[in-house]
């Protein structure tokens, strides 16, 4: 009985882990380039949208590093955080960062 205990618990601790590493691939870059996007004067929903890109990317780099080689796992959170990266390093009047209509 006390097996059982100990391997359901080792079951919840696997999926709290997994489920925590996928809000950090996922959820973390994008309200990161929305809130980044919208201090910048930028169009949120252009950089969400690259950010989300950035994510299933990165998380499809993963489920391929769990496959193979675990040192693609190291290209996995840069390519994650490519859109919230690369928002402060564009020049405040860029055509490349769009612009807030009227309507936001």
């Amino acid at each position: 009985m006390t097996d059982l205990l100990a391997a359901a618990a080792a079951f919840a601790a696997v999926v709290a882990l997994a489920l925590a590493c996928l809000a950090a691939l996922t959820l973390v870059p994008f309200v990161l380039a929305l809130r980044s996007a919208e201090r910048r004067g930028f169009d949120p929903a252009r950089w969400g949208a690259l950010a989300l890109a950035g994510s299933v990317l990165g998380v499809g780099v993963v489920l391929v590093a769990l496959r193979s080689s675990l040192v693609l796992l190291l290209v996995a959170v840069p390519l994650a955080f490519a859109g919230p990266l690369a928002l402060p390093l564009l020049p405040a009047d860029s055509k490349l960062g769009g612009r807030i209509g009227r309507h936001q």
